[in-house]
């Protein structure tokens, strides 16, 4: 399997060394598992490893050398691995690492401030007593003389505290805001909308904001109803659902629908703003969402999602 991206062989009870022909992966997860230091040295020839999860294995020794080979590395977990010695000044030269765990481990000495550490997405070296350095890595500072200043012990100890007094006070104003809001009645806000309660909107008014339902402004068509957007003559975007009526028992389920969305209030829900009713027309008109559908995004192939 040469052309392998992404290898996942967590929690089993594997041993031994990764083979070197595997030049396309990107992503290594082998937490909880039983490999060594060895495990390290068939990895380095990987140019293109992105991602490496060691986490819980049974290296039980120093951090190997071969750490600062593997160039393109952004991922690191090598905590609760019982790594000894001292921090590798050579992790210098993984200029593109953003993420690092050396978490739950025997390391000691001084953290050495080698340049990608400044630039990091997520750092830890929680659980490694012995280690001291700069106070940005939430260690105790370089020691002098053996001893450490109470200064730099009070502020350890802020460190601890601090977030955990803002944690339970955060926790106490969502506790009381909720609890002031289940007092009284919920009002739903529509974005971008007058505050108004449900507008009348007339047939000539829909005409107008989608060019007389043309195709051109057409979202979605369904077997039971057709999705288009509008304009409204004050600059409202709206989207409006026009159910087809040759399909018989579709009257009774819009009457349905506008029962369900009268006793509906959710923010992830699209809200409504009006109906619009004729011998010719069911119509519910609602509010435009201008990114689309959830579906879309997570199933066509021109669109994709990231963190933001």
């Amino acid at each position: 399997m040469s052309s392998l991206h992404t290898l996942g062989i967590a929690a089993n009870h594997i041993e031994g060394e990764i083979p070197r022909k595997l030049r396309a992966i990107e992503s290594i997860d082998v937490s909880w598992n039983r490999f060594t230091s060895a495990i390290l040295s068939s990895t380095q020839e990987f140019e293109s490893l992105a991602s490496l999860n060691l986490l819980r294995n049974s290296f039980q020794g120093s951090m190997p050398q071969s750490i600062g080979h593997l160039k393109g590395l952004e991922f690191l977990d090598l905590s609760y691995i019982e790594l000894s010695n001292t921090i590798l000044e050579s992790l210098e030269g993984l200029a593109y690492l953003q993420i690092l765990n050396l978490s739950f481990n025997k390391l000691s000495g001084e953290i050495p401030n080698c340049r990608p550490f400044g630039n990091f997405l997520a750092l830890s070296f929680n659980g490694n007593e012995a280690l001291y350095g700069n106070a940005i890595f939430q260690v105790p500072r370089c020691k002098e003389n053996g001893r450490k200043s109470s200064r730099d012990k009070w502020l350890h100890i802020l460190y601890i505290v601090v977030p955990i007094l803002l944690a339970i006070l955060l926790v106490l104003v969502i506790y009381l805001l909720r609890k002031s809001g289940s007092t009284s009645k919920a009002l739903v806000s529509m974005e971008n909308l007058p505050r108004i309660g449900h507008p009348m909107i007339s047939y000539r008014e829909l005409c107008l904001a989608t060019n007389n339902f043309g195709e051109s402004n057409l979202l979605k068509a369904g077997s039971f109803s057709s999705v288009y957007k509008g304009t409204l003559a004050n600059g409202i975007d709206i989207a409006i659902k026009v159910l087809n009526l040759h399909i018989e028992g579709d009257l009774k389920g819009f009457d349905v629908e506008c029962d369900a969305f009268r006793i509906i209030r959710h923010c992830n829900l699209v809200k409504v703003i009006s109906t619009c009713t004729n011998a010719n027309l069911r119509a519910l008109v609602l509010q435009y969402v201008p990114c689309g559908s959830l579906e879309k995004w997570l199933y066509s192939n021109n669109y994709n999602l990231d963190l933001h």
